[in-house]
């Protein structure tokens, strides 16, 4: 049984838990009832090398990935939301778990401002290649042979869905408890995949030591790969570490790591050194989780600003400053823009501490303009009614775990009362700041928003849709002499061309999708376009929110009908509402895969009719009840 099948019934039992207590359970309380319903493979009953149960530990890490997307709660215990019931709802069995996945990485900052550009991971890809089925390797063959860390090599078989990943192992053989394969509806156990391909393994799970590959072995293959030596070629490439909220995650399962070994050192009554030590140490490592993360996170979504220019920014970000010779490499060179103003944006963070709640807002009013500890105590405060807390209480308590921080890095924690002894720590003053500082990390994320979603143009139609022939000229209008003026469409105009250019049938469709549009109560608005090809799309109310939800582009030998299933995501429509408009739709001709390729998307796509489909006698009905229903249920949710 592969690890997503171990730990899916757990996280969801996790979640029901949640559910029918009605209240904020201690996770203690959580794993206990979830012991209750479920039989715990006794593998994951064993401790893992940081002395944690393994379950334990990845259900944290679990249920951080549901604090980040809005299903639960992890201030003053464990809580479920509305967003996380109506997931219960929406994703029977083990489909929470691998929706959990899904939405979370859909969460994390976009791809186009993930760059692999140092060319060593060039080189690990090219090495990887040589991993030929019933073969293996390990993170550190491959960081060896490259000069860098196995963590940022295992970062970067996590990130970038290198093909070939599962083919790499631990240095015992094992495959990494980490391991999870880059599509998210992939369950299979990576050890038989593995075996399928005529790898061997023992009674203990360790693959077969005649068939790895080792470093002298690459250095074979690759006779004149270069391993860096200089102090700056062997700095690890910052885009092979882990998503920031996931690094954080693991930062502070170190942390609370450190306590539990504290606590079983304080039973075994070690007198050989302070115990309590180790509590300090946990304090310490959980704010530098904090500071950090705060600092990827401004840089992150600092790469999002800059590549999308049509929306709104900060004055502070307007403000940052760009050598000449950061311009330069863009503007002559053609370096690309997210790889060079990362590396800016590292080297103007990365002397800044973000502990102090003071310097934390500063630096996230680059990224954003939301009142930052306002916002956050107003959401810790929904998360908890019964322990409201204030802006300043937030602040002055994150004061004060800094200053301890600091108290304990420079003075070893002396007391100022008493300079020969150190102030009193317990495990359950150092678990309740990590606990804290996560919820604060968590309120934060929710305070800032998503970064905001790539900018779709939709005066263009979808490339995936292939030409659409010769752009139509526009009937009875005069365009502009300009050469660079563009052209701007409007009902008149996009009219006259669908009956010029479109067969009957097809331009019956249309008209019949693009009337219904203005009749209906939810509609707002169409934006003609301005492109070479005539547009126009509709814009509707779905809930609280506005969304882009069909799109018509014409051209002389095909015309579309796009169906934005991406921007409906985007704007709140929940994956069993686009699961509904799907599955109506799939009635169309040559429709009926298409639900299970948007929902293995995560419904981030936009799919189209064309015009074969559009002339069939029915199609304009399937569509208008597909969006009937899609717009009820929106309105229902609201």
């Amino acid at each position: 049984m592969s690890f997503a099948e171990h730990i899916a019934p757990i996280f969801r039992a996790a979640m029901e838990v949640l559910r029918d207590a009605e209240r904020p359970l201690q996770p203690a309380e959580v794993r206990e009832a979830v012991a209750a319903r479920l039989t715990i493979d006794p593998e994951h009953e064993k401790p893992n090398a940081h002395g944690q149960i393994r379950w334990h530990s990845q259900l944290g890490f679990r249920t951080g990935e549901a604090a980040s997307i809005g299903w639960m709660t992890k201030r003053n215990g464990w809580a479920i939301t509305q967003a996380g019931i109506r997931a219960l709802e929406d994703f029977p069995g083990d489909e929470l778990y691998r929706a959990l996945g899904r939405q979370y990485r859909a969460r994390r900052q976009a791809n186009e401002t993930r760059t692999y550009t140092d060319p060593r991971w060039k080189q690990v890809r090219e090495a990887l290649a040589r991993v030929t089925p019933g073969m293996w390797t390990t993170y550190g063959d491959l960081a060896e042979l490259v000069g860098m860390a196995a963590q940022s090599v295992g970062g970067f078989m996590a990130e970038s869905g290198a093909p070939g990943a599962h083919r790499v192992l631990q240095a015992n053989g094992k495959v990494s408890p980490g391991f999870r394969w880059p599509d998210p509806e992939r369950a299979d156990d990576p050890q038989a995949v593995l075996q399928q391909e005529g790898l061997k393994f023992d009674n203990a799970g360790r693959a077969d030591q005649a068939k790895r590959i080792t470093v002298d072995r690459f250095r074979k293959m690759f006779p004149d790969a270069k391993v860096p030596t200089s102090p700056t070629e062997t700095q690890d490439d910052s885009n092979g570490l882990p998503a920031p909220f996931d690094q954080f995650q693991q930062n502070i399962s170190y942390a609370r790591q450190l306590i539990q070994g504290g606590r079983n050192l304080e039973h075994l009554k070690v007198g050989a050194f302070d115990v309590t030590d180790l509590y300090r140490a946990a304090w310490s490592q959980a704010v530098a989780a904090i500071d950090h993360w705060v600092t990827r996170e401004i840089v992150d979504r600092g790469v999002v600003l800059a590549l999308r220019p049509g929306i709104p920014r900060p004055a502070k970000f307007d403000k940052l400053t760009m050598p000449v010779a950061v311009f330069e490499k863009i503007h002559h060179y053609s370096e690309p823009l997210a790889e060079v103003f990362r590396a800016h944006l590292e080297q103007e963070f990365e002397f800044k501490t973000f502990q102090s709640p003071e310097k934390i807002q500063e630096g996230f009013a680059h990224v954003s303009e939301v009142k930052l500890w306002v916002k956050v105590a107003e959401i810790l405060t929904g998360q908890d009614p019964s322990s409201p807390v204030t802006s300043d209480e937030v602040r002055a308590r994150m004061r004060e775990i800094a200053r301890r921080r600091n108290n304990i890095a420079h003075t070893a924690d002396h007391n100022p009362d008493q300079p020969e002894q150190k102030l009193h720590i317990t495990a359950s003053e150092a678990e309740q700041t990590i606990d804290w500082l996560e919820s604060i990390a968590l309120a934060i994320q929710q305070a800032l928003g998503d970064p905001p979603p790539p900018t779709i143009d939709y005066d263009s139609a979808p490339t995936e849709a292939g030409t659409l022939g010769p752009a139509p000229e526009p009937v009875g209008e005069r365009l502009d002499d300009t050469s660079h003026a563009k052209r701007g469409w409007g009902e008149e105009s996009l009219l006259q061309v669908i009956n010029r250019y479109c067969p009957d049938k097809v331009a019956h469709a249309l008209l019949e999708v693009y009337r219904h549009a203005e009749r209906h109560v939810a509609f707002r608005g169409y934006h003609y376009g301005e492109g070479a090809y005539p547009s126009v799309t509709a814009r509707f109310s779905v809930g609280t929110d506005e969304a882009a939800a069909w799109s018509i582009y014409i051209g002389v030998t095909k015309a579309l009908l796009s169906i934005n299933f991406g921007e409906l995501r985007d704007h709140g429509v929940s994956a069993q509402t686009l699961s509904q408009l799907a599955g109506i739709l799939s009635r169309l001709p040559g429709w009926t895969d298409v639900p299970r390729r948007l929902k293995k998307a995560n419904y981030a796509a936009r799919v189209s009719i064309e015009s074969a489909a559009l002339a069939e006698p029915n199609t304009a009905n399937v569509v208008l009840e597909a969006f009937n229903a899609l717009l009820a249920a929106s309105s229902d949710r609201s």
